[in-house]
């Protein structure tokens, strides 16, 4: 079984039909060969998204929109340029901290580098970046939005695995920002080295007219995060407060738009969780036949023979999850692989949260990597620059990221100890 659905996902990714349709077509040739009922995959795949925790997807994907056109996403690049627009670098490290602002309320990485790049190359290439460095600062730092919660691959995870979502936004928050802090320093050497980037002087009085402007954008992420750290509410439930107070805010206060433009914010958000609960529907029948078949615990079985050392399975895994990052988007990726390897890395008493962190982040960089990585095709679009340019200004910020990855594996309590310590464990 586990031949033959690997057999037509590579056949579907090879004729370029969506991955989607290609799960489906598996689903039922799979049905077929097993003399299941063609109603049970109808039943199975019911069954995987009829979910209550799933609500936060299309919640915080119109966040993302309504930050995007209601003014709360410029508010907070401004802050970021107050904050950090002195450091060497200027605007490539205003781009980086502005990415773990809005990163931190839409959870996608696609988004943050459709939003982020929109607003800072322009002005990137005028303080003397070209446009290919323009763009790799502003495509990389998109992985952050992935990581730093509210996150829609952890949601996905929480999901096919059984795992509590709050306890896997709480396990991002530090990982994200160590990531945000590599691209940092990548960008500050490079800066130093290719005299890109102009600084401006640190004026208290500037960054406080900036906190001031964006201080309603600011409580954003407290409800959120602090929402779910406090217990007051679960991420679902933090997905729809978050959404009523960017309303609010974009509507009543900021006045940047208008009732009207709700329906395509509506319209696109439906689009994009239509694409994730269609993928999610057709990958939880294929789990549920692989499972049936002993597939997870075969190969269970099999990785323990090779090695029990968490430090070199995990090296195995994310080198493995590196080579389907380059072939397969995230969304998929995460909904086929999580449920196969997350038994595999639990049996040797790694915690799943830690695993679902370091998996959407080891998938993240997929984004950034040809052939599919859809966040270079949107980075390249906005920044007007082809592939391979963009691929060759991102290479030093591909080794910041790997760096990032083997700490994160060799120091796994990097992850844990701020859900540990919060004991957070509602979904």
């Amino acid at each position: 079984m586990l031949w033959i659905f690997l057999g037509i996902l590579f056949i579907s990714i090879a004729i370029g039909l969506p991955i989607a349709f290609g799960l489906g077509i598996a689903a039922v040739i799979m049905a077929l060969l097993s003399d299941i009922p063609l109603s049970i995959v109808v039943e199975q795949s019911i069954r995987g998204v009829n979910n209550f925790p799933l609500l936060a997807i299309p919640f915080f994907i119109l966040v993302g929109e309504v930050m995007s056109s209601g003014g709360i996403a410029r508010r907070l690049m401004d802050l970021a340029a107050a904050l950090v627009g002195f450091i060497k670098g200027g605007l490539g490290q205003v781009a980086i901290t502005g990415s773990m602002f809005f990163g931190g309320i839409s959870g996608s990485a696609v988004a943050d580098t459709a939003a982020t790049g929109a607003m800072m190359i322009p002005s990137m290439k005028e303080q003397g970046y070209s446009g290919p460095q323009a763009t790799a600062i502003n495509t990389v730092s998109s992985v952050i939005g992935i990581i730093i919660p509210p996150s829609i691959p952890l949601i996905l995870f929480g999901i096919v695995t059984e795992t509590s979502i709050s306890r896997l936004f709480i396990a991002g928050i530090v990982p994200g920002m160590l990531i945000g802090f590599g691209l940092m320093v990548t960008t500050y050497i490079l800066a130093s080295i290719q005299h890109a980037g102009e600084t401006r002087k640190f004026r208290l009085d500037v960054l406080w007219h900036a906190f001031k402007a964006s201080a309603f954008a600011l409580v954003l992420p407290v409800i959120v995060i602090g929402g779910i750290i406090g217990g007051v509410f679960t991420a679902t439930e933090a997905a729809v407060a978050a959404l009523l107070y960017s309303l609010f805010i974009s509507l009543v206060i900021y006045r940047e738009i208008k009732i009207s433009d709700l329906w395509g914010m509506c319209v696109r958000t439906a689009r994009m969780t239509g694409m994730v609960l269609l993928l999610l529907a057709f990958a939880t029948v294929i789990a549920w036949f692989l499972t049936i078949n002993m597939v997870p615990q075969t190969l269970v079985q099999q990785v323990q023979a090779i090695t029990q050392d968490p430090f070199w399975l995990l090296l195995i895994v994310a080198g493995l999850l590196l080579l389907v990052g380059f072939v397969m988007d995230l969304t998929p990726a995460m909904v086929i692989m999580a449920p196969m390897l997350t038994p595999i890395v639990t049996s040797v008493g790694i915690d799943a949260a830690y695993f679902g962190v370091l998996m959407a982040f080891v998938l993240g960089i997929g984004l950034l990597t040809p052939p599919v990585g859809t966040c270079l095709y949107v980075g390249c679009g906005v920044g007007r620059v082809t592939m391979e340019q963009l691929v060759r200004a991102m290479l030093p910020y591909y080794c910041a990221l790997l760096v990032v990855l083997v700490i994160l594996i060799a120091f796994p309590g990097l992850v844990t100890w701020l859900p540990d310590l919060t004991a957070v464990r509602g979904s």
